[in-house]
């Protein structure tokens, strides 16, 4: 017999067609931004072959969400707390990709992550770069996806890869796009029209611009720093453009979708498949 669950947490999940488009970062900064807005917010890596995300926030992580899947520790042994009080579930670094979720790891993923359902508000999936099966799964069982984009030609086709099995092959109909690496945010409008423009024609799927970060050479000194950009350059303008994006995503309109599948099945448990 299932047994529907209602939840605060909104789990949104950061995609990419490609690395090296700043999705880490945003990932870091837009929860931790949420977390000074006194959103309760955890950031769960889930790029298990090259996870940055602890690094990027000074942490030293002994156990990962690895660690977890595998069934060596529970979660609550994983999860650790950063600044601002924002939560975080590091990944692990070196097996390569992230690993195939059977149905087992699947109801164990559930049954680690239904506690903190009711007591987030946010939980922020940084998701592997490209566009394995197993990535997109992870991204399409989010309540929001925000796609990463760049400017450069391969960026550019690459999210539109990842924005057409999103669509087409997983159901997704309402998608954010955060534009990236640009010099201003005028020409991240300019850029994210191009995008909606060429996916209107091809692809049944509502395209929102929550904002642009810009180009900033604190980001490089902050990833040198480990330290995320918020603490390290708070008057920088890429610092300003997280905490506008924390707040244009605070006002989106999200409900929570009924039904097993949501983030490894914390809505039904017993529907995971």
């Amino acid at each position: 017999m299932s047994r529907a669950m209602t939840r605060s947490a909104r789990v949104i999940a950061l995609a990419s067609g490609k690395g090296g488009v700043g999705k880490t970062n945003l990932a870091v900064n837009l929860t931790l931004a949420l977390a000074r807005m006194g959103r309760r917010s955890m950031l769960v890596d889930c790029d298990l072959g090259l996870a940055n995300a602890a690094i990027l926030l000074g942490l030293n992580a002994e156990v990962t969400l690895e660690d977890f899947i595998g069934g060596r520790i529970p979660l609550e042994a994983v999860v650790t707390e950063g600044p601002a009080g924002m939560l975080v579930v590091p990944g692990g670094n070196g097996i390569g990709a992230l690993p195939l979720i059977e149905r087992a790891e699947r109801r164990r993923m559930a049954q680690g992550f239904r506690p903190y359902a009711e007591t987030l508000d946010y939980m922020m999936v940084d998701a592997p770069s490209g566009i394995s099966r197993q990535t997109m799964s992870v991204v399409a069982t989010s309540d929001r996806v925000l796609l990463v984009l760049a400017g450069e030609p391969a960026a550019f086709m690459d999210a539109y890869a990842t924005l057409k099995l999103l669509t087409l092959d997983h159901g997704c109909d309402a998608i954010a796009v955060v534009t990236s690496m640009v010099d201003h945010e005028s020409a991240g409008r300019d850029l994210f029209r191009r995008f909606r423009d060429v996916a209107a024609r091809f692809l049944p799927c509502a395209l929102t611009h929550l904002g642009s970060i810009p180009r900033d050479e604190h980001l490089r000194a902050a990833v040198q720093a480990k330290r995320p950009l918020l603490e390290a350059y708070p008057q920088s303008r890429a610092a300003a453009a997280f905490t506008r994006l924390a707040h244009a995503l605070d006002d989106l309109a999200m409900p929570a979708s009924a039904g097993g599948t949501r983030f490894f099945g914390m809505e039904v448990l017993h529907a995971v498949q």
